[in-house]
């Protein structure tokens, strides 16, 4: 997810912070306080305060909102309706209960700051079940946890934070979930409350959404903590907000084959791969001889190198001199990848279809087919693989590779939308092979034409480069990583979806996953002329994810915030969310646990490179004691969601076989990064978790989780229960474990249970020690 840093904090922050900095006022509910019969017990809500207390049926009474004002001005009281003055503010109240839970709606007459509700008793509450990405179960009296909390939550936007917008906290005998209807322009920060984590809120009333109101349900329920997710899908359901995956694949029948796909990421970065020069010496030779030739192919690629592949040749000139000349398999990569950066500067590409940003995909794979490969071939002809074998990520021997190992189902994607254009017959393959193929695209960041250092997704033209969102103060939003801005969603809309078909069509997509857009990074945009509030931010992304649906896409983005789960089908970063911003060891180079960087761009280390992760954070974002399946509770019937790609399956050594197990607790699919250099080392666990894993999600992807249970005390015994009785049991613990129904469980092994059929163990190490097929 795109870390967003803010320069000019709003006003609901503000208001945040200066809360956190005194105490928890006394509690204590006025005499003439709105008190409201729910099924499971009685709310009363001090109107002039906003503090909220719940006594449950036959039980004491508990405070659950402490007061968000000293106590204001009371008037227009009409039932369980009223009008709060406090200060400048004016607020008009709305409470009512609808089934089980107590609704508070909240309007205020002009731009203002409500920094409510903050929980008003922590030491009642043992633990919280929170949808950071897929859930987690925090014991509130953990100091490891405490200090995560604390230092990761500070202020930020509620719908960044929280994959959906509610949170439960565990009381004694019962739950109460927090469930924000409307999360856009609201604050959420977890604080330190003696000893004790806090989570508090601040809504903003903005001018940009005049008469807006700030809705909170406030939801008591069994101490279970899947209650809130519970709660959640109901209220999706009945407030149409929940779009089933069987309902989506009517629409976009491809979609179906989400159904047991692993998700990979092909890496091969141009045209050509090194094994596509079968005679690297005699290559480099010829290369020599004829660069002083502008009519040879090797003169125009002399002329188009630049300074470090002018140096790699000239290297590899003298390596290949003389009888025992020879290319080291290192000079081979560079060789290559100052080929592929020089041939589109040497060989001339027609216009088709130009779009801004220097984009033409049209033109690109006419290149690609056309006269890319005849210069080549005329000039090296006998040197080069055939031309349908070019390529090194997705090309035809990479499909035949998965093909060979077994997977029948998988979503290839490239990060690099000209991998595909340049290498049609391997996307022809893929498709035949039951695979879907997909492009990475991105219209968050916009840079200018002139930035050196960019990206190609960011480049949209000069215009979208200056349609920056701008703050209240006028100031710009910046892109990702500082660069640039990240371009408003409306200015955007017309120039995405011209690329994004272009793009589709070109490539011969089946997939598009478009970055950024379901994290829930939403702004307010206060630009002259173009000003939007966050919750209309939100409608033009889902609008820009809708009509890639539209195009028979099957449309996945980053995330899978809970908002926009309606028009996506798949999401990358909920089973594991990005987290490397908070391990700062995880970015030094010096350190073990240093996770790499961006190089090779063929084969980048940071998602190639398998690296320990350090145990103070592998407890609060592996351990399965602290994990909650919250999003499949409410969602798995709606959306596929899989790890973030900085954090594959693969990438940390030490958590391999737990990953494993909770993609199968769980039932979402592994997530892997390939290129020809790692087929041999990764492809045979591919292919062992594939055999497992395959049957079960085809079985279950479009049911529902129905259930979840904790089978021991130390929460290391886990079990799943999906919609057509399907259940996986796991014992996480490094030691055969008995369970419940007499039987016993091995160390590191999951049980499926299919009605109608024997159980099938899985033991997780067997796994990653599979004989090669």
């Amino acid at each position: 997810m795109v870390e967003r840093m803010i320069d000019v904090m709003p006003r609901a922050a503000l208001a945040m912070v200066t809360l956190l900095l005194g105490v928890l006022p006394g509690f204590a509910l006025a005499d003439d306080a709105v008190v409201l019969a729910a099924p499971a017990g009685t709310f009363r809500i001090d109107p002039a305060t906003l503090a909220v207390s719940f006594r449950p049926a036959g039980e004491d009474e508990a405070a659950l909102a402490a007061p968000a004002i000293d106590p204001g001005q009371v008037t227009d009281r009409t039932g369980a309706g009223w009008r709060l003055v406090s200060g400048d503010d004016a607020f008009t109240v709305e409470a009512g209960v609808q089934g089980e839970a107590l609704r508070l709606s909240i309007r205020s007459d002009r731009p203002a700051t409500l920094a409510w509700p903050q929980t008003a008793d922590p030491a009642a509450i043992t633990a919280y079940a929170m949808p950071f990405g897929e859930g987690s179960y925090i014991p509130a009296d953990d100091p490891a946890w405490l200090d995560w909390l604390t230092r990761r939550y500070e202020p930020a936007g509620l719908t960044e934070q929280l994959s959906m917008p509610f949170w439960t906290e565990l009381r004694a005998g019962l739950s109460i979930t927090w469930l924000v209807e409307t999360p856009f322009n609201t604050w959420f920060a977890i604080v330190e409350d003696s000893g004790r984590p806090r989570p508090v809120l601040a809504h903003d009333f903005t001018r940009l959404a005049p008469g807006s109101p700030y809705v909170v349900r406030i939801v008591p329920g069994p101490a279970d903590p899947l209650a809130g997710a519970r709660a959640y899908r109901t209220w999706l359901q009945a407030s149409g907000g929940f779009v089933s995956l069987a309902e989506k694949i009517a629409a976009v029948p491809d979609i179906a084959r989400l159904g047991g796909a692993p998700h990979i990421y092909l890496w091969g970065k141009g045209p050509l791969k090194p094994e596509d020069l079968l005679q690297w010496r005699s290559f480099v030779r010829l290369v020599q001889q004829k660069k002083d030739d502008p009519g040879h192919l090797a003169g125009r690629l002399w002329q188009a190198f630049d300074a470090e592949g002018r140096q790699a040749f000239e290297d590899a000139f003298r390596d290949a001199a003389g009888a025992g000349g020879f290319v080291s398999t290192y000079s081979r990569a560079a060789l290559i990848r100052a080929v592929n950066d020089a041939l589109r500067r040497a060989v001339p590409m027609a216009p088709v279809d130009p779009l801004p940003g220097g984009h033409d995909p049209a033109a690109e794979a006419a290149w690609a087919t056309g006269p890319l490969r005849i210069a080549l071939t005329e000039a090296f002809g006998p040197l080069l693989a055939p031309p349908e074998r070019w390529g090194g990520g997705l090309s035809l021997d990479t499909v035949a590779a998965l093909q060979r190992a077994g997977l029948t189902r998988a979503w290839l994607g490239v990060e690099d939308w000209r991998d595909a254009l340049w290498h049609p017959e391997a996307v022809a393959a893929a498709k035949a092979a039951g695979y879907l193929v997909g492009a990475y695209d991105s219209y968050g960041s916009a840079h200018p034409p002139d930035l050196a250092e960019t990206w190609p997704t960011a480049q949209m033209g000069a215009d979208l480069a200056a349609a920056g969102y701008a703050d209240k103060a006028g100031k710009i939003v910046t892109g990702f990583a500082g660069r640039g801005v990240y371009a408003s969603a409306v200015a955007a809309e017309p120039y995405a979806r011209r690329r994004m078909a272009a793009v589709a069509k070109a490539a011969g997509l089946d997939s598009l996953f478009l970055d950024v857009d379901a994290t829930g990074l939403v702004f307010d945009d206060y630009a002259p002329g173009r000003e939007t509030s966050e919750a209309q931010d939100a409608e033009a992304r889902r609008r820009r994810l809708a009509y890639a649906a539209s195009l028979g896409l099957v449309v996945g983005s980053e995330g899978g915030s809970g908002l926009f789960a309606p028009q996506i089908a798949f999401a990358h970063g909920m089973t594991t969310q990005p987290f490397a911003w908070m391990a700062p060891e995880m970015k030094d180079k010096a350190s073990s646990y240093y996770r790499g960087n961006y190089w090779s761009p063929e084969m980048p280390s940071l998602y190639f490179s398998p690296v320990k992760l350090k145990p103070e954070i592998a407890r609060v974002v592996f351990d399965p004691r602290f994990r909650l399946p919250l999003y499949e509770i409410a969602l798995h019937d709606s959306v596929v969601t899989t790890h973030h790609w900085e954090y594959g399956s693969l990438k940390f050594s030490d958590q391999r076989e737990t990953t494993a197990l909770l993609q199968l607790l769980y039932a979402v699919p592994p997530l892997y990064h390939l290129n020809a250099a790692v087929l041999d080392r990764d492809l045979p666990v591919i292919a062992a978790t594939d055999r497992v894993f395959r049957p079960l999600h085809e079985r279950v992807f479009t049911r529902p989780m129905t259930d979840f249970a904790v089978l021991s005390p130390d929460r290391l015994l886990q079990r799943s229960t999906f919609g057509d009785g399907t259940t996986v049991t796991v014992n996480f613990d490094a030691k055969v474990r008995p369970l419940p129904d007499g039987t016993t469980l091995p160390a590191q092994s999951a049980r499926i249970t299919v009605p109608g059929q024997g159980p099938q163990v899985i033991e997780a190490g067997a796994l990653f020690h599979s004989p090669k097929k």
